[in-house]
This record gives C-alpha cells, sequence and structure tokens, in this order.
C-alpha cells in the first residue's frame, strides 16, 4: 500500500511539474495518478496520492491552488470509494471512464466554487474544460485498461503454471513407490520436460545426478556427480534458487548451453534427499510462475517419499507386532499343557507321546514361522494341533467339524487368524458348559470376498460383553490361554486389508457364538506386504 501510495502520488505530481500555465492558472494530468491510485489501491492509497500530489501544486501557485489541492484529496478519497464498492477486478473500462469523467466534474466545480475572481475561473474552464476532460479521461482509461492486461496475462500464466502443476503431479504419482532412483528419476525428469518450457531437467540425490534430459546432456549424465553451483547452493543450504544468471549455475563445461535456472530441494522430515531442477538456455529466462512450478513440484514429491517411507515404517511395524505376536504364547498354556503330559506318562504313554508331538509342532509353526501371511491350510493344520491338546484335557467334551472347500485351502491370510478364535470358543463357549460342546470352522468365497467361519453352540455372551470384546476390553480375557486376543486379529486384519474387513460376531446367551473372519475376494496378499 505505501508502494502504490508512493508511486501514483508521484505520478500525481509530474503530472504537475509539465503542466502548461495558462490565463494565471496550471493546466495538468495530474488528476490521473490520484484517481488510478485510488481505483487500484482504495481510498487510503488515493487520498495518500492526492497529498502527495498536491504538494509540488502548493509551491506553484496561482488563483486556483486551493481548489486544486483540495479537489485532489476529495478525488483521491472517491476514486477509493469506487474501489471499495466494485472491487478491483469488477472494475472495467466503463467504470474507469465514469469515475474520470466524475472527477473532472469535481475538479471544476470546486475551481469555479472556490477561485477567486469567479470570472478568471469561469474564462479559464471554458477555455480549457473539454480537452482536459478529454485527455484525463483517455489517460486513465488506457491505463486501467494496461493494468486490467496485465492483470489478465497474470492470471493465464498463473492458470496455465496450475495446470502444468496439475499435469505433471497427476503423472508422477506412484513413479516413487520404490524410492528416488535413477529409473524413477528420469521418468520423472521426461515427464517434466515434455510438460514445460524448460530447455533441460535434472534430479539429483545428495551426490550425484540421478537424471539429466535435454541440452546439455552430453555432459550432464546420470551417475555422474553433479556440476552446477546452483545444485551445490541448494544442497548445502536446503533453499530453493532461481535465478537468469549464468554464474548461478557455474558449471564447469566450458560449452554448456545452460544459462537460467531453478533448483529446489527435495526434503523429507528434515532429511535432505536430493534436488529438482530445470534449466532455460540462450535468451530465455525462468519466470516467477515457472519458480513456485518447480518448487510446488518438489513439495509434492517430497510428500510422495515421505509416504513411502511411512508405508516402510508401517510394514516394519507390523512385522515388529507379529514378532512380539509369536513370543507372546502365554506361560500358562505351556505350563497346563506339560502337566496334562506329566499327568498322561503314567496312565497313557502313546497319548502322551501323540501330545507331545502335537505340543512340538504347534510351538514349531508357531515361532519359527517367518511370514506374516501363510495360507488357510497351514493356519488349519495349527488349529488341529492346538484342538488335539485341548482334546487331551477336556476329552470328548470339545469337538471339531470342518466345512472347507478345497479351492479354498490355498488362500492367503494372516497367520494367528483362526487359532485364536478357536481358543475364545472352548475358553469362554464350550468349557463353560457341562456337556461340552462342538465347534465348526466354514469357509465360502463370493464376489464381495472370502469368509471363514468359527462357530460354537456353548455358552454365549451378553450383548454388552459383545460389543467390548472387539475393543480389548472383555472380561473373558484369560491368561490360560495362548494369550493372543481377538482384539488383537481384528486389527491386523483391518490394517492389511481395510476397515471394510476384518471381524464380525454374532452371539446369544446359552445358544453359542459365531465369529466371521472378513478377507478381500483376492487369494493372494496386497503389495504392501510382498516385502
Amino acid at each position: 500500500m505505501l508502494f502504490l501510495t508512493l508511486f501514483f502520488g508521484t505520478f500525481s505530481g509530474l503530472g504537475i511539474w509539465v503542466g502548461l500555465p495558462i490565463q494565471g492558472s496550471l493546466v495538468s494530468c495530474k488528476i490521473v495518478g490520484v484517481v488510478a491510485g485510488g481505483l487500484l489501491g482504495g481510498p487510503l492509497v488515493g487520498l495518500g496520492a492526492g497529498i502527495i500530489g498536491a504538494i509540488p501544486r502548493y509551491f506553484l501557485g496561482g488563483f486556483t491552488t486551493s481548489a486544486s489541492i483540495i479537489a485532489n484529496l476529495a478525488i483521491g478519497c472517491f476514486a477509493g470509494l469506487v474501489n471499495r464498492h466494485y472491487g478491483l477486478k469488477r472494475i472495467n473500462l466503463k467504470i474507469a471512464l465514469a469515475t474520470a469523467l466524475t472527477s473532472e466534474l469535481i475538479l471544476k466545480i470546486l475551481i469555479l466554487s472556490l477561485s477567486k475572481p469567479f470570472e478568471a475561473a469561469w474564462a479559464l474552464e471554458k477555455r480549457i474544460a473539454v480537452p482536459t476532460t478529454i485527455a484525463n479521461s483517455f489517460g486513465l482509461v488506457l491505463f486501467v485498461y494496461i493494468v486490467r492486461e496485465v492483470f489478465s496475462q497474470r492470471e493465464k500464466i498463473q492458470a496455465e503454471s496450475a495446470q502444468k502443476a496439475m499435469l505433471v503431479i497427476k503423472h508422477t504419482a506412484g513413479l516413487l513407490r520404490h524410492g528416488l532412483n535413477q529409473e524413477s528419476a528420469r521418468r520423472i525428469a521426461e515427464m517434466i520436460f515434455a510438460h514445460t518450457a524448460a530447455a533441460a531437467v535434472a534430479i539429483t540425490d545428495t551426490v550425484n545426478i540421478l537424471a539429466f534430459v535435454g541440452q546439455g546432456d552430453d555432459h550432464h549424465c546420470a551417475g555422474l556427480p553433479y556440476l552446477t553451483a546452483s545444485t551445490r547452493y541448494v544442497l548445502d543450504n536446503r533453499q530453493p534458487v532461481a535465478s537468469n544468471e549464468k554464474n548461478a549455475i557455474d558449471c564447469s563445461h566450458p560449452g554448456c548451453p545452460l544459462t537460467a535456472v531453478v533448483d529446489a530441494p527435495l526434503i523429507v522430515e528434515k532429511e535432505l534427499l536430493g534436488s529438482i531442477k530445470i534449466f532455460k538456455s540462450g535468451q530465455d529466462i525462468v519466470t516467477p510462475y515457472e519458480a513456485e512450478l518447480i518448487q510446488g513440484i518438489a513439495d509434492f514429491l517430497s510428500l510422495q517419499l515421505l509416504q513411502l517411507k511411512l508405508d516402510e515404517l508401517e510394514i516394519l511395524r507390523s512385522q515388529a507386532e507379529y514378532r512380539a505376536l509369536k513370543a507372546q504364547i502365554n506361560p500358562h498354556f505351556l505350563f497346563n499343557t506339560l502337566s496334562t503330559i506329566r499327568a498322561l506318562v503314567r496312565k497313557d504313554p502313546e497319548i502322551a507321546r501323540l501330545l507331545i508331538k502335537d505340543l512340538s509342532d504347534f510351538m514349531r509353526r508357531t515361532l519359527s514361522c517367518p511370514e506374516e501371511v501363510g495360507t488357510l491350510a497351514d493356519e488349519l493344520e495349527i488349529v488341529r494341533h492346538y484342538i488335539r491338546i485341548e482334546k487331551a484335557r477336556f476329552g470328548e467334551r470339545v469337538l471339531m467339524v470342518e466345512e472347507i472347500p478345497a479351492g479354498m485351502l490355498s488362500g492367503l491370510l494372516p497367520n494367528f487368524s483362526l487359532q485364536p478364535l478357536v481358543e475364545n470358543a472352548i475358553k469362554h463357549g464350550l468349557s463353560p458348559k457341562p456337556g461340552g460342546g462342538t465347534v465348526k470352522i466354514k469357509a465360502w468365497s463370493s464376489a464381495d470376498g472370502r469368509f471363514i467361519e468359527v462357530e460354537d453352540d456353548g455358552a454365549g455372551m451378553p450383548e454388552a460383553t459383545l460389543a467390548e470384546l472387539l475393543k480389548g476390553k472383555s472380561p473373558y480375557s484369560s491368561t490360560s490361554g495362548t494369550g493372543i486376543g481377538l482384539n488383537n486379529v481384528n486389527q491386523r486384519l483391518q490394517r492389511m486389508y481395510g476397515e471394510r474387513f476384518g471381524l464380525q460376531v454374532e452371539s446369544r446367551v446359552a445358544q453359542g457364538t459365531k465369529i466371521t473372519v472378513c478377507l478381500p475376494p483376492h487369494a493372494g496378499r496386497s503389495d504392501q506386504w510382498e516385502k
């Protein structure tokens, strides 16, 4: 605002200095600067420009001095009010012309009203009214036209820049899925080169050039150390560079055609990974919009790299949780089973031997499995070992029935997805029931997904307990089982496949409980779990 006030005030003052003396007064174009300032900057700019323009008018003197000074201030305020009423973008040539004509009318009314003698003022206005009105109005309209054209071109360039940014973002999305390397950098550089007016595009890491496309590729080669001073500055200071001076590039190659550069850093969580840049050659220059474009692309690529890092951390976290889960097998389960084996050694050594084998196989499968995801067949085998161990304790009070299509046995699902459900059915469904009961495992598939159901005809649970079960707050958390809760299973399923999938629980007191594992329809795992 201060700049506009000084600029248009100075413009008004210059209009006075180049004015022509006529009949003891001064004919000038002083109001053009004042009206333009008010239209573009508002009342404060208009008033400020009027004050600055009035200063030289005061020292020039003449019988219209007082009227001209007051007119300067009034016209500046009036033009500023026009700006406030319409807004800068809505001021067109018609409004500018009307403002100029009204301003001239204000000036002439004040001169005729305040200047003495009136006869001299009237004689002056009869002589100059028409030409000054035409000249000042035409000058103001021309000025507003030029300003509108500048704004229009600016908005057009901004729109084109935004469109280019969106195109580049659209085509580079996903290219950093495997990180920033020569292949991904080359594809991104080619995409930017194709959608901008750059003479060359380059991407570096903190040491070498990863990709270079365009003029100068005979010496700016992928795999070589970066050559430009702009890259050194960006990597040393972590600040973007935009320069139209060839010495800002300072390439050591004597025949390098590059003359202007925009260079922006790629930063992920305060870690500098490299930089991205566009070059111009010959007489071409880098515009501010191109600088913003490259900075925006650099920010977008940095976000992609951040997302990749977060995905990798999520996978590592999941793998750590899985390793912790394998180590979570409750000692009470092991001690209870060993106590049962010890009791059977004397009564029935053969059953004791089979139970030892089941326990060994169960522990081997649960503790030594290196993958987080396994087949349904493997998971069922763990369940069968577990059931045989429990049957050694509960006898025929525990029965298991399987209805599994052979075609689903090779489907993948997270390890430890079924055994906790079967354990829940036995511990909290069948064990409290004097006569025991049956655990039924059923599987089917449809277009919506794959489903595995674990159902028991045991004690069931009230609605309040059912509502808390998957939140990990159930009073059924027993220390006698393996210690792997249903909440854990549900969270792992949803983290791997999304919130649409996971566990669904239905239960009725004294009738039993049904838990359904909902999996995506594809048989394999998603890409993020292939590492």
